[in-house]
């Protein structure tokens, strides 16, 4: 990312009116009996943290992380409101390297950069799942992001083909394009 990436966000979440969205995603709710019962969760580009803070509540060890320090400093307080707790760390997502085999689940929601896909991959446990959601290629005509902000059709089951797909799907809603994913990575045994 850069510095205009980081004012971008900054601004964004400098409005007067604060967090913008409190609930989770549905992609992530719809999928909670899927999730482990307990564990470590990685939040990439957690933004305000509505997604890590729903995490938080069901009882995770939860890290998010994003550029925007002003985001995750609504982030926190949103979840000391909420009386959970959460780890967070400004980071730029273009340095900052997850620790390989660290985490039961990582969620990431409407933010794509396709270099991380393998540090994505690598800070999964064995047996751990990937909780995946944001714009694919449908969304064009409804937005004005490049074509390389989107996701082309399939591409995660592509990326995550050796994984077990547990559910998956592209919508195209006549307001958004999504694609969304939810696999587990293969057990060390099952290699």
């Amino acid at each position: 990312m850069s510095l205009k990436d980081k004012e971008k966000w900054d601004s964004k979440y400098s409005r007067e009116e604060g967090l913008a969205e409190r609930e989770p995603c549905d992609w992530l709710t719809e999928n909670r009996s899927a999730l482990p019962e307990k564990g470590r969760v990685l939040d990439l580009a957690m933004g305000e943290g509505r997604n890590a803070i729903f995490a938080a509540s069901l009882g995770y060890d939860v890290l998010g992380v994003d550029i925007s320090a002003i985001g995750v400093s609504h982030a926190e307080s949103f979840a000391n409101h909420q009386g959970v707790s959460l780890d967070t760390k400004v980071v730029d997502l273009d340095t900052w390297i997850p620790p390989e085999n660290s985490f039961d689940l990582v969620i990431c929601f409407y933010f794509l950069d396709r270099r991380l896909f393998p540090a994505i991959r690598d800070s999964l446990k064995a047996g751990g799942l990937i909780v995946f959601e944001t714009f694919n290629r449908d969304h064009l005509k409804y937005s004005g992001l490049k074509p390389e902000w989107v996701l082309d059709h399939g591409e995660l089951l592509k990326v995550f083909a050796d994984f077990r797909i547990l559910h998956y799907r592209e919508t195209d809603d006549n307001e958004k394009g999504t694609a969304s994913l939810l696999a587990r990575k293969p057990d060390d045994d099952s290699k």
